[in-house]
């Protein structure tokens, strides 16, 4: 009977404490943001542990498709959050709670960041190279035409200049510095050879990136030059990478010797949701030149005239047989037009981006429709896109996934009176005499009338597609495999009115078609023994590229109304034709090896030498294959045991990388040689004669570029302060150059590949979030800056120094690439008695006259220019190399503050040391050189120069000479130009501090959504290119072209003003 009663009572003791147990039970309910944007985290790990620390897995869940969840939890227990790419959050929980709000941060180890090398995602802690990883959501929000305008001031190494403000065209960047140093002549500019680097969209590479890269010098400017960069949308941009050094950059081949750029477009995530945005820009020019206006640019003429000309007499008799000046009461004379105006203008414009999204881990879709427009501040310039893209992602099971990507994008845009770079007529028109009338079909001023009268339309059109598939076959192997096809179209068609080119119109048309097709295969698989890990991808590249070209220019049709062939009288003036296509095959060896357990003490050594041979089929006779060989070893030491006592640091490595990769840049041309079609004829026969311009030149090798990479990687105090630096050596040889040949050779000049240039500097990167994380407020901060040095460390034909006398430019061994070759200028004549004169002759020193047949003996109020030779006469013989025209030092800093539903993102750049010609300022002063010239069209705008210091009579001791003196100084042959701009008095510092923008956002709040039925809706307000803090005299430093000239026919960079909105249904 005992013990009956005493499992009785121990029953009942069971009983009691399971009904303890189970009342310490209780509901908790909430949903899970990021941090960030406020968003909800789908499927997001709730991990319930008890008091030892242990998993209780019948209360462990998932959060739902809203990033929400419900359960119980016995009580006392911690709540452990948890999702990729976020830091875990826990939370303990001693009571029921409902409505919890969790917030997640994006993870900051940075050796668990997730990276892109070689097609192949692997973790930062594996990655031996020198990457930069910039999310789309840090920058700046605001609409552009071509998302690398964003990364400027964001990415060390990477240097980025806004050079002109062309809508729809690309800004110019080089990555650690020039890579070629060859200078086309285009019209009136020179254009610096192309280093831009690769271009890698969703695994798919990019062709003729750089609008450089394009037919041929002249094709170049006639082309449409809308970039391809330019036809991705930014809202569709979910992450760039930038790839540096050679270990991560072999793997492209030669496409990617200067440099690698990966663009990861979003993707469908989450439950259906249709998004659209909307922005409304306004576009405003920079502060415009003040320039004197009717009366006021009459009577300086007529004073400079009388007080500068040999006598009185002589000054009002050109004064009288001028119209412009003596007849002031003519009503074409008597004006006060102000030309800038008609050229330069405020507009508005807009975007708008629809997209249908969502998704599962089987499936995932999203469908974008975006339009893009802009004008441009310049009159009949503008850029049109339409575009659709769509990319699904399907994965049945762990074993195969597919991805497949279908776009297509239209363009349209004009180009006025210019092209990609430059806007010549603008300038001409810009710069007529106020005294004209307006522009009119009846008066002169074609420059003005041909601004706005002439049709330019230029039409893009591309389609993409590609399919990617990834399939795990048995014994753990790997095969990855992508292809992809591109066909893109353009068409330029401008016609001129008949009355604006001597009554008979004109007509032209180019027409471009090139397709692409590429396909990737790689086999890989990974082997983990214990404290060793093989990692071993093989596969290859197959791409072929093929475009044709043609252009047909007509004149004299029998209306301005009929346009192209068959128009009555018309006359062929030219026409264009060509195909050429390029077969690459490549291989990828691409090995890798990890030394250190299994764990958190794994990927503590990382050694990956990886190897790419490559087959061209433009290359020479004697050159089959390319082979691009790399190294690279990171030490993780922050996993090595010594590093656990140090609690601040929180990751930290060092990497070591060297790599060589080859890039063929001679044509076909150069290797072949060329025929001309023309109307040659011998004996009275057509025939088609060898160009005798080029040799021919089968030898001609690839660029090789072979860099040293050393860096760190550091963080600190739980990641909230980052800190990654590089030292690197890049040595380009090989490059492309031409040798002028003697008289008597049938040709003219040759290809030659003996010139080699050096790059090496630093690079710094500094982020850290100053705030806890527990705080409502997050703060991101980030400092780059980069310091690169360019030397030439081999010129042809063993030369020391090498002259481009008409881009002003010397390239000299052991100096920088781009010096430029000036006159020194040590300042102004004040007297007749401060003239040096040649104790042999007597004479005064004297200048060579513009065309170099005669000379002009100095006097007061004339430059000093040094005499190096010693002659006592000033020419050409007495440049020296002075300054740079590429910048030392680039950087930038940004700040990204957020408070709940706020927040304000802002972005700085600065470029220290570097050295500008001011063109334009030079171009001012020497249009007081004539002012008896009857082509008032061009170059008859007359600007205030009272607040420079120049010489006057009663002002002898200043800095720029007599502007007045037209009689010796001027640009006609006979006379003296003192206002040339290759001299030091127009070399300024270029250096400046930009505030690129500002951009701030607010998502209204809960209570609003739920009133609007909305899912979620955003406000953005942003401004672009704010302001630049520098000491250039000029408009702006950044708006110059490559080889650091401001000139006055570019276009200028325009002051955005943006507001939008963003909606979630």
């Amino acid at each position: 009977m005992k013990k009956i009663h005493k499992y009785i009572i121990l029953g009942l003791l069971c009983l009691f404490a399971s009904l303890e147990a189970f009342a310490q039970e209780v509901l908790i309910s909430g949903v899970v943001k990021d941090k960030n944007d406020n968003q909800p985290l789908p499927y997001v790990s709730v991990v319930v542990r008890d008091k030892s620390g242990k998993i209780d897995s019948r209360h462990s869940i998932s959060t739902n498709t809203d990033g929400e969840f419900t359960l119980r939890v016995p009580v006392p227990a911690n709540v452990t959050f948890t999702y990729i790419g976020y830091e875990p959050v826990v939370r303990k929980i001693t009571k029921e709670m409902s409505e919890m709000t969790v917030l997640m941060s994006l993870s900051e180890n940075m050796l668990d960041e997730t990276v892109v090398v070689g097609y192949q995602k692997k973790s930062r802690a594996a990655v031996t190279a020198s990457v930069q990883v910039v999310e789309a959501e840090d920058l700046v929000n605001t609409p552009v035409a071509n998302a690398m305008e964003l990364l400027q001031g964001r990415v060390p190494g990477l240097n980025i200049q806004i050079q002109n403000g062309t809508p729809g065209g690309m800004p110019s960047f080089t990555l650690r510095g020039i890579s070629d140093i060859s200078i086309t002549k285009q019209g009136e500019d020179f254009v610096l050879g192309s280093s831009a680097p690769l271009f890698v969209v969703d695994g798919i590479p990019l062709e003729n990136i750089d609008m450089n890269s394009d037919v041929d010098a002249s094709g170049l400017l006639s082309g449409a030059t809308v970039s391809p960069l330019s036809m991705i949308p930014f809202e569709n941009i979910q992450r760039m990478e930038i790839l540096k050094d050679a270990a991560a950059t072999s793997l492209y081949g030669s496409k990617g010797a200067y440099g690698v750029i990966i663009i990861e477009t979003k993707r469908g995530n989450g439950p259906p949701k249709v998004s659209y945005s909307g922005n409304y820009v306004i576009k405003t020019p920079p502060r415009l030149r003040d320039v004197a206006i009717g009366n006021a640019e009459r009577n300086m003429r007529i004073m400079q005239i009388l007080q500068n000309d040999t006598s009185s007499y002589f000054g009002h008799n050109e004064i009288h047989n001028f119209p412009a000046l003596a007849d002031s009461l003519n009503p074409y004379w008597n004006n006060n037009t102000d030309w800038q105006g008609r050229f330069y203008g405020v507009t508005h414009n807009q975007t708008h981006n629809l997209s249908f999204s969502g998704g599962t881990s089987k499936f995932n879709y999203l469908i974008n429709g975006n339009y893009y427009t802009e004008k441009g501040i310049v009159k009949n310039t503008d850029f049109n896109r339409y575009g659709l893209k769509a990319r699904l992602g399907y994965s049945p099971n762990d074993k195969f996934e597919m991805n497949v990507n279908v776009s297509a994008t239209f363009t349209l845009n004009s180009q006025g009176s210019g092209n990609a770079f430059t806007q010549s007529g603008v300038a001409r028109g810009s710069s007529a005499s106020s005294l004209l009338p307006p522009p009119s079909m009846y008066i002169s001023a074609s420059e003005a009338l041909a601004a706005f009268s002439v049709d330019d339309n230029n039409v893009n059109t591309a389609y993409d597609a590609s399919i990617r598939m990834v399939y795990k076959l048995p014994y753990e192997f790997t095969l990855d495999g992508i292809f992809g096809y591109k066909y893109n179209t353009t068409e330029r068609e401008t016609f001129t009115p008949g009355i604006l080119n001597n009554n008979r119109s004109e007509w032209y048309n180019l027409s471009q078609n090139s397709y692409n097709l590429y396909a990737r295969t790689v086999l890989a698989r990974s082997l983990d023994l214990r404290i060793f890990r093989l990692g071993l991808r093989a596969g290859v590249e197959i791409s072929t590229n093929k475009r044709s070209h043609n252009t047909v220019k007509l004149v004299g049709g029998g209306s301005d109304y009929i346009w192209g062939p068959g128009a009555m009288h018309s006359k062929s003036e030219g026409t264009t034709s060509f195909v050429e296509d390029e077969n690459t095959l490549s291989f990828i060896i691409d090995p890798s090896f990890n030394l250190g357990s299994i764990g958190p003490r794994g990927e503590r050594y990382i050694f990956t030498p990886n190897i790419r041979p490559e087959a061209n089929s433009t290359y020479g006779k004697k050159i089959k294959w390319t082979i691009s060989p790399s190294l690279g070893f990171k030490w993780n030491f922050s996993r090595e045991a010594f590093a656990d006592n140090w609690n601040q640091l929180s990751t930290g490595a060092l990497r070591v990388s060297w790599g060589r990769t080859t890039k063929y840049r001679a044509t076909r041309y150069d290797i072949w040689g060329t025929y001309l079609l023309g109307s040659d004829t011998y004996n009275g026969m057509p025939i088609i004669p060898i160009d005798y311009g080029l040799l021919p030149n089968d030898n001609l090798k690839p660029v090789t570029s072979t860099t040293w990479n050393l860096g760190t990687e550091l963080s600190f105090f739980n990641s909230r302060l980052r800190f990654t630096g590089d030292l690197y050596y890049r040595q380009t040889d090989n490059q492309l150059s031409d040798i002028e040949l003697a008289d008597h050779n049938a040709f003219e000049k040759v290809r030659s590949i003996e010139t080699s240039l050096v790059n090496y500097g630093f690079e710094i990167l500094i982020g850290g979030r100053p705030l806890p994380q527990q705080s409502p407020w997050t703060l991101d901060l980030s400092l780059s800056l980069a310091m690169n040095k360019d030397v030439i460390a081999k010129l042809p034909n063993e030369a020391r120094q090498i002259i481009n006398s008409d881009a002003k430019i010397i390239n000299r061994l052991g100096s920088n690439a781009l010096a430029n070759y000036l006159l020194v200028n040590k300042g102004v004549y004040a007297t007749d008695e401060d003239v040096p004169v040649n104790p042999a002759t007597g004479e005064r020193m004297k200048a060579a006259n513009n065309k170099n047949n005669g000379y002009v003996y100095m006097q007061a109020g004339d430059p000093i220019w040094v005499d190096v030779n010693g002659d006592y006469i000033i020419d050409d013989k007495d440049k020296v190399v002075v300054g740079n025209s590429q910048p030392r030092l680039t950087g930038g800093f940004n700040a990204n503050l957020r408070y709940k539903s706020f927040s304000i993102n802002t972005n700085f750049s600065f470029t220290i040391k570097r050295d500008i010609i001011n063109k334009a300022l030079a171009d001012r002063f020497a249009a007081y050189g004539n002012p008896l010239s009857k082509d008032l069209n061009g170059s008859g705008a007359i600007t205030p120069i009272e607040a420079f210091d120049f010489w006057k009579e009663d002002h002898i001791y200043a800095k720029y000479p007599n502007p007045f003196d037209y009689i010796r100084g001027g640009t006609a042959d006979h006379q003296v130009n003192f206002f040339r701009p290759d001299q030091t008095l127009f070399m300024e510092d270029g250096s400046f501090l930009k505030i690129n923008g500002v951009s701030i956002s607010y998502v209204l709040p809960k209570k609003v959504l739920d009133f609007l039925r909305v899912e979620r809706v955003q406000l953005n307000a942003s401004v672009n290119n704010i302001y630049t803090f520098s000491k250039y005299s000029g408009v702006n430093p950044e708006n110059v072209n490559s080889l650091g000239y401001d000139v006055s026919g570019g276009y200028p960079n325009s002051r955005n003003y943006t507001m939008g909105v963003s909606i979630d249904f």
